[in-house]
């Protein structure tokens, strides 16, 4: 009996170990087929991801996919509003006045702080706008005061000979010498058939202030009653011309003057021309 059992569990142990053999095969020739399938149908997706025509329909898939979630969301919406609207109604309607008289307080409070917040900021604007009237009103009352007022200048006809000065970089040409000469020293002279054109050097010329000397005796040569002064003043040299025009009347020289502006250029001296009168 113990050589029949230790036969038949051998028979046994046999016939499990082909079975598991057999099962194994059957599985890897399962994943095999598988595995095949799942190369085709990659394959097949590539061939088709591609395709415009499945492009298209992808793009609509996801289209409606997304109006779905839209119509979703839009559903959600309404049905919370619908829970809102059933919770607002099944709520007491003296609690429910109670509540909206307390907005309309608080509405009421901060429109009462916003208006007065406006009429704080209307008048501190007003006080502002007095003020800088004020301010404005004193700067003109400081340049008043400040501005010298000049007499107009009372032309008059002479036969005097007139001897121009130039008043131009804060300094003074001669136009001549005490000769009656052309200044050439301080003066670069442009002659044309019909002109001549007087253009001052910068770094020559007199100084009013510091050679007033030299000049009141340039001024006193020239006060014989035969000539009188003609100054061309240009913008930048008022002061230096108020200063000579001094000097000049100190000596009882009459003269006269007109106003140049840099852009108008050098001086230029012609047949035609306008000669100021003294005055």
């Amino acid at each position: 009996m113990l050589v029949v059992l230790l036969t038949s569990k051998e028979k046994t142990h046999s016939s499990t170990a082909a079975d598991s053999l057999e099962m194994l095969q059957r599985r890897l020739e399962f994943a095999q087929n598988n595995l095949q399938k799942a190369q085709q149908l990659a394959s097949s997706l590539q061939a088709k991801a591609g395709d415009e025509r499945m492009k298209e329909q992808m793009d609509l898939l996801s289209a409606r996919k997304d109006v779905q979630d839209a119509i979703q969301q839009v559903r959600e919406a309404a049905t919370r509003t619908s829970k809102e609207l059933d919770v607002s109604s099944a709520v007491d309607p003296a609690e429910r006045l109670k509540f909206l008289n307390a907005e309309l307080a608080a509405a009421k409070i901060k429109k009462m702080d916003t208006t007065n917040s406006l009429m704080a900021a209307t008048e501190n604007s007003q006080r502002l706008k007095l003020r800088l009237t004020n301010l404005e009103n004193q700067v003109t009352e400081k340049l008043d005061e400040l501005q010298r007022p000049l007499r107009l200048p009372k032309e008059h006809e002479t036969g005097k000979r007139v001897v121009y000065i130039i008043a131009r970089y804060g300094r003074i040409y001669l136009c001549r010498n005490y000769d009656f000469s052309r200044n050439e020293t301080d003066i670069n002279w442009t002659s044309t058939l019909t002109s001549e054109t007087a253009t001052p050097i910068p770094s020559r010329g007199i100084d009013p202030q510091s050679s007033a000397a030299g000049l009141s005796n340039f001024f006193r040569n020239m006060a014989d009653g035969t000539v009188y002064i003609a100054f061309c003043v240009y913008e930048d040299s008022f002061p230096a011309f108020i200063r000579a025009k001094q000097l000049a009347s100190d000596v009882g020289l009459a003269y006269g003057w007109e106003p140049f502006q840099i852009s108008d250029g050098p001086v230029t001296f012609g047949a035609v021309g306008h000669t100021p009168k003294p005055q």
